[in-house]
């Protein structure tokens, strides 16, 4: 029997996963895409883009495979990540 120790160190081991989009609701793919555009920034230089035109571009780059949605295990949580930035392990 695995003390839940050991089921803690081995959710640390766990790697990076790829969420194809079609598994993501609506209101999950809108959240997530927000957060990255914050955290992404909001400057982009002398030519003002509205959240909805950016949103528009993040998700065609999502569809275009140039970034992508990964979950990790060990922390539950979700992001957008740029395609160099993939983990090596998903």
């Amino acid at each position: 029997m695995r003390s839940e120790e050991n089921d803690n160190e081995e959710d640390r081991d766990l790697p990076a996963v790829l969420v194809p989009l079609e598994k993501i609701s609506d209101e999950a793919l809108h959240g997530l895409i927000e957060e990255f555009i914050l955290r992404e920034g909001t400057d982009y230089g002398q030519v003002e883009i509205s959240l909805e035109k950016k949103h528009e571009q993040i998700r065609k780059q999502l569809v275009a495979e140039h970034i992508f949605v990964v979950f990790d295990p060990t922390e539950q949580t979700a992001s957008i990540v740029r395609k160099e930035n993939l983990p090596k392990d998903s």
